[in-house]
């Protein structure tokens, strides 16, 4: 599903209302959609509705109207000034015939613990902080533990980058319209939408397709991984090479990683002392020695191996920049990591070098990006290295060097232990070997990576990820 920016946003919406269905209409529609996912979530109870003076209070508006209508126990807390309200807030506040009262800290007196209270203050557009009276209810609305429902997304969040302006309700759902927005999926904002509920409300289609959006949430349809043949045999499903480093461990997770995803042969290529290591167990990989970086990049160029491996475990510098440079020369798909990332700026890149740092690596490398968001981050990584980058974390982003972006949406935070970094390249490494486009590769890899790993106990460690990918 596509994932759009607030400009994006506001023009399919005006362009809808303009072409197809009253303003009015689109926030009915909005409003009646939001009523039905309140009612299936919740069971009937009181109901304050937090409205500002915009379009996201428009919305909230006609809401607290239909619930009111329900049968449910109705008011609204407004927050600013009548003067300045949108005409469609205007319209539907004097339709609203329950209580209005202003938003105040005393809104929250006298509230039973099963209180529900709807966020309907600012939408999409907000750009500064918000008012410091409104902030501080946020925060008494949090550490009272109310239970929140956000409209489009939490007061307090900027959409385009997921920053808190400075602070947000923490919300159980946020209930959007149309597509997804970009704080939805970014944290620290990620934190404050809870479950995510996206709802059509009539806004075309092709009205979203015309706008081109880059930006995609990480799902089944952005990448097709080829399925195995009755003409297949383990070369033409994948071959993979490994290459060790210092720490062995490291590669022998990315080589099990790949074998389990599907490569048809993987082998790990090592120095001549470290093969009795090797050759006590995994006997699916195939063992090739190398002591030097010219019997390795020989090994690489073998026509059979279709993508190559290596970064993980790294430490000696000179060894590394030396293999990262035979890398850079050889024309086949590689997933570089670790140890191998301080080097990838000493050579020339292509769309099929994949490099897939956790934050605290790519800073080292971009400490000048510390500022930007990281959906903005990985963006220009992947321009200036005009390679594929996965920027890891709770919200994995994936992008490529033409300007494409992918956020993986899963909550497997306890991907979160040693090795698993491994296995994503393990994984990654195999969609390449099957000749997928790289940023297809990268996208299945981190799919297959989270979903693996949400089949696991909490407690897990690396070789359980490998275990389920299944």
């Amino acid at each position: 599903m596509e994932i759009l920016t607030a400009q994006q946003m506001y023009t399919a919406d005006k362009k809808t209302h303009a072409q197809l269905i009253s303003e009015s209409l689109l926030i009915e529609n909005a409003a009646f959609a939001s009523a039905c996912q309140i009612s299936k979530n919740y069971t009937k109870r009181p109901v304050t509705v937090l409205c500002g003076t915009g379009n996201n209070a428009a919305d909230g508006f006609a809401l607290a109207r239909i619930l009111y209508e329900w049968g449910w126990d109705t008011d609204i807390a407004f927050f600013g000034k009548e003067e300045n309200m949108t005409a469609g807030a205007k319209e539907k506040a004097k339709k609203f015939k329950g209580k209005i009262s202003p938003l105040t800290m005393n809104t929250l007196k006298r509230r039973k613990a099963e209180h529900l209270f709807v966020d309907a203050v600012f939408g999409i557009g907000l750009s500064r902080p918000l008012p410091k009276d409104l902030a501080d209810f946020f925060n008494a609305l949090n550490e009272n533990g109310f239970s929140c429902v956000a409209l489009d997304i939490p007061s307090g969040i900027r959409a385009d980058t997921g920053e808190l302006l400075p602070t947000a309700p923490i919300c159980e759902m946020t209930i959007t319209f149309c597509r997804p927005k970009i704080a939805h999926f970014l944290y620290p904002s990620k934190e404050y939408v809870g479950k995510l509920k996206v709802c059509q409300i009539g806004i075309p289609d092709a009205f979203i397709t015309e706008q081109n959006p880059s930006l995609f949430e990480n799902t089944p349809d952005l990448f097709h991984i080829p399925e195995a043949t009755p003409y297949d045999h383990k070369y033409t499903r994948g071959a993979v090479l490994v290459r060790c480093a210092e720490m062995t461990g490291a590669c022998r997770l990315a080589a099990s990683a790949a074998s389990r995803a599907f490569a048809g042969w993987v082998a790990i290529s090592c120095p001549q002392k470290e093969y009795p290591l090797f050759a006590q167990n995994d006997p699916h990989i195939v063992l090739q020695t190398a002591d030097t970086i010219e019997e390795f990049y020989s090994q690489a160029r073998d026509p059979k191996i279709t993508a190559v491996i290596f970064g993980m475990g790294a430490i000696e510098a000179e060894a590394t920049r030396k293999t990262v440079e035979a890398l850079g020369k050889l024309n086949k798909p590689v997933v570089l990591d670790a140890g191998a990332l301080p080097f990838i700026k000493g050579i020339k890149g292509r769309p099929d070098i994949v490099l897939t740092p956790h934050s605290g690596e790519f800073l080292r490398l971009f400490p000048h990006l510390q500022k930007e968001n990281k959906l903005r981050q990985a963006l220009i990584a992947a321009k200036e290295l005009n390679c594929t980058v996965v920027l890891k974390g709770a919200d994995t982003v994936i992008t490529s060097p033409e300007g494409k972006a992918v956020i993986n949406s899963t909550n497997a935070f306890h991907l979160s232990t040693a090795g698993s970094g491994d296995v994503l390249d393990g994984i990654i490494g195999a969609m390449l070997s099957k000749r997928m486009p790289a940023f297809q590769a990268a996208c299945a890899g981190v799919r297959l990576h989270s979903q693996a790993a949400e089949k696991c106990p909490k407690n897990m460690i690396a070789q359980d990820i490998i275990a389920c990918l299944k």
